[in-house]
């Protein structure tokens, strides 16, 4: 979030950045009441450029509909978000607004990490591989389009950056993680 901090600190738009951050906050609080709701331990919940990422304990071994209620709830409460602001006549109501909604869709985008990418793989779990591959690609072509647009769009070219840094890193130790799954799942 630092890159983030500095862009918007020196182009003046700290206002925007509060925004930014509070609306993270909230989705990820999303995320972890339904969490609580299913019974799951949370370990930890870290807030990095694409949003946050949330640690639970034995979360893979919940059903799919309890797994999916976690990942859906983050989108949910930015939606419920995106609403309030719809309704309320409130200072800096077109940026709120406008941020809720690019956080709701860029979510939903069927890219690992982010909420869309984790309920496709729990849709089709034996695609790892595919999904990873797709995610990586999808990142990198994102980060290149965005330098055409360089310097502003600067948060997207890091955010896909990262998104594609993180999915490389998935990319190079994928046979250790399917190799993980399948001995969990067998014991």
């Amino acid at each position: 979030m630092i890159p983030f901090f500095l862009f918007f600190y020196l182009s003046g738009e700290i206002a925007v950045y509060s925004i930014l951050f509070g609306s993270l906050l909230f989705h990820e609080l999303g995320h972890l009441f339904a969490a609580k709701l299913i019974g799951v331990k949370v370990n930890s919940c870290t807030i990095l450029p694409y949003g946050g990422e949330i640690k639970m304990e034995q979360f893979s071994k919940k059903t799919k509909t309890d797994q999916l209620l976690v990942i859906l709830f983050g989108p949910l409460f930015t939606f419920l978000l995106l609403v309030f602001f719809s309704l309320f006549d409130l200072p800096q109501k077109n940026i709120m607004v406008v941020t809720q909604l690019i956080i709701f869709c860029f979510n939903l985008l069927p890219v690992y990490p982010l909420d869309g990418g984790r309920a496709l793989l729990l849709f089709i779990p034996d695609k790892y591989v595919e999904v990873i591959g797709f995610s990586l690609f999808f990142s990198l072509f994102i980060f290149y389009v965005s330098l055409y647009y360089f310097p502003k769009a600067l948060s997207v070219t890091i955010v896909f950056l990262f998104l594609a840094l993180q999915n490389y890193s998935y990319w190079r130790f994928r046979k250790y993680k399917l190799a993980f799954d399948y001995v969990t799942k067998n014991t």
